[in-house]
């Protein structure tokens, strides 16, 4: 089932919800949203969470807004500013070429501190709310288009094409860093995940509105 995610809700709070209103208690999804982007979540039920991994390696698409100047401890804009810099001069030309040479086809890629990747069966994100210094590795990542849709410095808007495991949040960071002046992602949308898309996506509220009716009408129905 193709949902879509609002911003300011955990991926799991979603699977929680649909959970509350349909009841049905084997619910999964395919590849978690941070809680500050929205957009397509796939999620399966009974015996077709067995095909979660499936899901899982498909390509996906997002929309991204990056703002450059400003650095967080999470790489996005729901952490704590840790640096600001100024922004030089850049034009439109110069930063097409820097995403064509180095941020198409593939490359590592070293994710955020703040990630759910686990380490000794910690996630990271844990770890460093506790302020502990995370182990990271980089990870072969590939993209597979990416395109500059908007671009009024220092905010840049960008649509890209990519492989399972990819944090947009880790190419904000380190197109920042090419450029010398830091970056942050301020906004996602995750608009496709293989040939399933978001315009084709159930809202939460008429989920809502479908299940709970549904549980309604079978309480009341006389028998």
């Amino acid at each position: 089932m193709p949902v879509h995610k609002p911003a300011g809700m955990t991926s799991f709070s979603v699977v929680s919800r649909l959970r509350r209103w349909s009841g049905v208690k084997k619910i999964g999804h395919c590849g978690t949203l941070d809680p500050a982007a929205s957009g397509l979540l796939i999620l399966l039920t009974a015996q077709a969470t067995r095909r979660q991994s499936h899901f899982m390696g498909l390509e996906k698409e997002y929309l991204a807004q990056i703002v450059l100047g400003l650095e967080t401890d999470t790489w996005d804009r729901d952490g704590k500013i840790i640096a600001e810099r100024p922004v030089l001069k850049i034009c439109r030309g110069d930063l097409e070429k820097l995403l064509r040479e180095r941020f198409l086809g593939e490359f590592d890629q070293n994710p955020p501190a703040y990630s759910a990747i686990k380490h000794e069966g910690i996630p990271n994100y844990r770890r460093a709310r506790r302020g502990e210094v995370v182990p990271t590795r980089p990870r072969r990542v590939t993209v597979l288009e990416i395109e500059v849709r908007d671009f009024s410095p220092p905010e840049i808007g960008l649509r890209l094409v990519c492989s399972s495991g990819f944090y947009v949040r880790s190419l904000a960071h380190d197109i920042g860093e090419s450029l010398g002046c830091g970056a942050m992602l301020n906004g996602l949308v995750r608009t496709r995940i293989g040939d399933h898309r978001l315009d084709d996506a159930w809202r939460l509220e008429d989920l809502e509105r479908i299940l709970t009716t549904r549980e309604l009408s079978r309480a009341t129905c006389p028998n």
